[in-house]
């Protein structure tokens, strides 16, 4: 599709921790404005989603290790140094092959799909 290959981190961040195009978006905003606390208000604005969908996206994002929340403001913090190399590498990708990052985020499962294929999966006891 593109010309520049997509990272295999950058697919396993997608695969793994990136559900939606705004999602991916918060996260770069924030990465970008690190030293920022952002509100839930603020977010959405810039981001041009409704309070509602900000909140969540903020909070399933800090519960993945992408964000630190403090009394409702939330900072770029990752987790662990790996997720943070991971983001440096999707930026980039994003910024030379926008079109196939965006392709590659909408062509997964939705996460109620991968809840419910989850729930067939045989498993051993243990």
């Amino acid at each position: 599709m593109g010309s520049v290959e997509i990272p295999e981190v950058a697919r396993l961040l997608i695969a793994t921790s990136i559900d939606s195009v705004p999602e991916l978006e918060a996260i770069l905003l924030l990465r970008e404005h690190r030293d920022h606390e952002w509100t839930v208000e603020e977010t959405g604005q810039r981001l041009y989603v409704s309070r509602t969908l900000a909140a969540h996206i903020l909070d399933v994002l800090a519960r993945r290790g992408f964000f630190m929340e403090n009394a409702g403001a939330y900072r770029y913090v990752p987790a662990t140094p790996e997720i943070g190399s991971a983001v440096d590498v999707l930026a980039s990708a994003y910024a030379s092959n926008l079109r196939d990052v965006t392709f590659l985020i909408h062509s997964k499962p939705s996460a109620a799909v991968r809840q419910f294929a989850e729930a067939f999966r045989i498993r051993k006891d243990k």
